[in-house]
């Protein structure tokens, strides 16, 4: 194909990308160099176009060929990068190019965070996993951000970086799109066509297990809990007998249910599909399909085609998506259809450290079965390798260290890493820790601290402050204290001393809430009542529900808000940006932005704390016999008098007065009546001072309290 017939080929296809795309994806089956050569000339076409759309179809056509493209082009994900960054032409589209993360974003995420940035429009129906199912009300691409009405939330302020990430574009066939604009339509489906319902269902959100499909339509009111049993037997039932709309439903629950085209019977017709097939989750799905079809076995009329398919998503995932290189390569070693030599080439990129951690990498969103299978594959195929897993175990999820400490359960090596991180007193590692209280058994075996000694580092970790998985972790150590039955089981192990030491150090912590923390150490008096005499009284101020204003409580929510939906998503950006600059170890933007990570996440941490126990009041009609909530004290000093309104705990305005009841002031004379002498904080130390007055609130601190904010303010 000469430079003019490539032209000429090219400019027929600009007027239809996607058709031009297939062509050349037929082409590729016969002349990959030359339909390579077609590609990148429609690439630089659509730039010089301006052509987003065309661009991200593509990116797409890319991901599904990444393999021949590399090899017989060496087309990489960098240069598609670069052709959807030139092709954004409007003001917009460079808005939406600067916020998916572009620099860091394998294909796949290009391609999803584009399409549904691009699709934003009034009117238009979106899910979100965190927020539901909602409609766009406007897009404001000068804040960069989309407004949007949840069922549970109305005007939703979302940064288009959030929005391209976590929400899906519902079309005028989407359950929820149908169930809004027609509820009675769907909840006499859900009433009497179960299994026309759970299709439906797929078809919108595509495969999900069973537990989340049960989330799905009881949270959307389509089914209620106690009736879910029966309504998912019926529709079962309906399923496996419709023969002409085929849906593959799992032995295990924890497995996806899927539509299929036509039912699958894995003869001569699937397989000469399958040897065309070129999407590599489709290859690697279809396999397992298969296996499961045949009790595990590949017979060997298969094994060619499946061999060369394999190896052709292998070579796709290579360097873009290391799970699932990881999965195949496994496969490929389950079925014995790679040599030794082949499987110490993939353990060894597997565990390299170039552009990223490979091996932490592979990791992201794989089961604990899929982790487990690739340490033993690591282990089997290049046994020297143990020593660099068990160097990764600080980082690793809690479902990865579980998996991988199981899989290496009996080792002795292993033994010393555990015992060696859970040493570290003064900075516990949350996962390892939870994975030592879960699994005491295999703790146990390799020696690991004390029950007593984990229960100290479980409590540190409950009063610090974290994010991301060591926030899940300090969750689930706090879920564990708050369970009865857990508890009593470790009084009961622990010696009388022991459990005196952990009373006074749960008594003397701030990291329970007032409630939990009473019913934590009542449970622990009724076990052990020599305990009771430690019991120290606590104070009404502290037993009390943590109350503020619901203008401040307003506030908070819309700065907690901005923090999430912009300034970490603009943070995740800024490192993105310095990443790219080069060596990270010289590189100040990075550590800066890194840095700034950290106290964001900090930011975060304590927010989402906070949200949990405040609780907003009008403060009226608050009593008056002393200082407290919500009354307005006058003190006299030798300086004079001072007047000041004790609020919540989020509430202070300097021009008013307005002072929190966490504050110093408020504390020294919380609880006093008039005429009583105080002691007051002042910048030299403190005052001696007379209450004079308490009054209600006036009109001023009224009009402040009714004064309720609609939008983020940055001084607030």
């Amino acid at each position: 194909m000469d430079k003019a017939e490539i032209e000429a080929r090219v400019q027929a296809m600009l007027s239809d990308v996607p058709a031009g795309l297939k062509q050349i994806g037929d082409l590729l089956q016969t002349e990959a160099k030359a339909a390579c050569n077609l590609f990148v000339a429609l690439t630089e076409a659509v730039v010089k176009a301006k052509d987003l759309r065309a661009a991200v179809a593509c990116v797409a056509f890319y991901d599904a060929h990444a393999a021949v493209l590399r090899e017989n082009k060496n087309i990489d994900l960098a240069q598609m990068r670069e052709v959807v960054r030139r092709s954004a032409g409007t003001t917009d589209e460079k808005l939406f190019v600067d916020s998916i993360g572009l620099n860091t974003a394998i294909a796949k995420a290009i391609v999803a965070r584009l399409s549904v940035l691009q699709a934003l429009k009034p009117g238009v129906y979106v899910s979100s996993q965190s927020w539901g199912f909602g409609q766009v009300k406007s897009l404001d691409t000068f804040y960069g951000k989309v407004i949007i009405d949840f069922e549970g939330k109305k005007g939703h302020a979302m940064s288009l970086a959030v929005a391209g990430q976590n929400l899906e574009v519902a079309n005028d066939e989407h359950l929820m799109t149908r169930y809004l604009k027609n509820r009675d339509e769907i909840l006499d489906m859900a009433k009497h066509h179960p299994a026309e319902l759970v299709r439906l269902t797929l078809q919108s959100y595509g495969p999900m297990s069973v537990q989340r499909l049960s989330e799905r339509l009881v949270s959307a009111g389509l089914v209620k809990a106690q009736d879910w049993k029966a309504f998912w037997d019926t529709a079962r039932r309906n399923l496996k007998a419709d023969k002409t709309h085929p849906v593959d439903i799992p032995a295990k629950r924890t497995e996806p249910i899927r539509l299929l085209d036509e039912e699958e019977d894995f003869g001569d017709k699937w397989l000469k599909k399958f040897a065309k097939e070129r999407d590599i989750k489709k290859i690697y799905d279809g396999t397992l399909a298969l296996l499961a079809e045949k009790n595990g076995e590949l017979p060997d009329s298969y094994r060619d085609t499946i061999t060369a398919r394999l190896n052709f998503a292998l070579k796709g995932a290579d360097r873009t998506d290391f799970a699932r290189y990881a999965q195949v390569a496994v496969l490929l070693r389950r079925l014995n259809l790679s040599s030794p030599e082949e499987q110490a080439r993939q353990a060894e990129t597997l565990m390299e450290k170039d552009e990223q951690d490979n091996f932490l990498a592979s990791l992201k969103g794989l089961s604990a079965r899929d982790v487990s299978a690739l340490a033993s594959f690591l282990l089997a195929v290049k046994p020297d390798l143990k020593g660099l897993i068990l160097e990764h175990l600080p980082q690793l999820s809690s479902v990865a260290l579980g998996a991988t400490l199981a899989t290496l359960k009996g080792d002795e090596a292993t033994g010393a890493a555990v015992r060696a991180l859970l040493a570290r007193q003064t900075s516990p590692l949350p996962t390892l820790v939870v994975w030592a209280l879960r699994n005491r058994e295999a703790a146990e075996e390799w020696k690991a601290p004390s029950l007593n000694d984990l229960l100290t580092q479980a409590i540190h970790i409950v009063e610090q402050r974290w994010a991301g998985e060591n926030l899940k972790m300090r969750n689930a150590l706090q879920a564990f204290f708050d369970s009865a039955k857990w508890l009593e089981a470790v009084c009961k192990e622990l010696e009388p001393f022991e459990r005196t030491v952990m009373f006074e150090r749960i008594q003397a912590s701030r990291s329970w809430d007032a409630a939990s923390q009473k019913n934590l150490l009542t449970r622990m008096m009724r076990f052990d009542p020599t305990l009771t005499k430690l019991r120290r009284t606590v104070r009404t101020q502290q037993e009390r529900q943590h109350l503020t204003s619901l203008r401040s409580l307003t506030a908070y929510k819309l700065a907690y808000d901005h923090l999430i939906n912009v300034e970490i998503p603009n943070n995740t950006k800024d490192i993105a940006t310095a990443r790219s600059y080069g060596d990270l170890r010289e590189n100040a933007e990075y550590q800066f932005a890194k840095d700034h990570q950290r106290v964001l996440l900090g930011r975060q941490d304590e927010m989402d704390r906070n949200l949990r126990v405040l609780k907003a009041t009008d403060f009226a009609n608050c009593p008056t016999d002393t200082a407290d909530l919500g009354t307005r004290v006058t003190v006299a000093t030798n300086r004079g008098t001072q007047t000041f309104t004790i609020l919540g705990e989020l509430d202070r305005d300097e021009a008013l007065n307005i002072i929190s009841c966490r504050s110093r002031l408020a504390a020294a004379v919380t609880g006093h009546k008039v005429g009583d002498a105080v002691t007051l904080p002042s910048e030299r130390g403190t005052v001696p001072a007379v209450i004079k007055a308490i009054e209600p609130l006036d009109d001023a601190v009224r009009a402040w309290l009714a004064a309720i904010p609609t939008a983020y303010e940055p001084h607030a």
